[in-house]
């Protein structure tokens, strides 16, 4: 007994599903590509800073960068410093962007996903941030109980 079935035989008939499977294959690739640009952030090339905060109550590594509601960046790690009980934030921005020695950053409320983001607050100074730099301009976020009580105490002033 031959048991052999030439191969024609069996992709006869079968054309369809060869088709649908190589497109669910080359879905399933696009998918993964998509994936692996979204945790790298929003570009390649990236200027590294820190920016040391009293709590990070919030934050999580991988939370967006904004600079004027736009997705610069990403926040690569969260440390405690053991000794002075402060904690330093890791972050990358566009290298395009130039950040003023007088910048800012605070954590910013919660973006449509939920999530909260580290928010850059530009100076005006001339001269620019060098990578590596510490911010020591960080404002942790507010809760909402606090926000108000600012508003109600400041005369309307946030």
């Amino acid at each position: 007994m031959n048991f052999e079935v030439p191969m024609q035989n069996i992709v006869k008939g079968r054309g369809g599903a060869f088709c649908a499977s190589f497109i669910v294959l080359l879905l399933a690739i696009g998918g993964i590509a998509y994936g692996v640009a979204i945790l790298k952030g929003p570009g390649q090339n990236m200027t590294y800073y820190h920016a040391s905060f009293s709590s990070a109550n919030g934050l999580s590594v991988g939370a967006n960068v904004d600079l004027g509601g736009v997705e610069v960046g990403r926040v690569r790690s969260i440390t405690l410093n053991p000794e002075t009980a402060i904690v330093d934030v890791f972050f990358g921005v566009e290298s395009s962007l130039r950040l003023p020695e007088d910048t800012a950053v605070g954590i910013a409320a919660p973006t449509v996903g939920g999530d909260n983001a580290l928010q850059i607050l530009p100076g005006k100074a001339q001269q620019v941030l060098h990578a590596e730099a510490t911010i020591m301009d960080a404002r942790p976020l507010l809760s909402l109980e606090q926000q108000i009580s600012n508003y109600i105490f400041n005369a309307g002033h946030l």
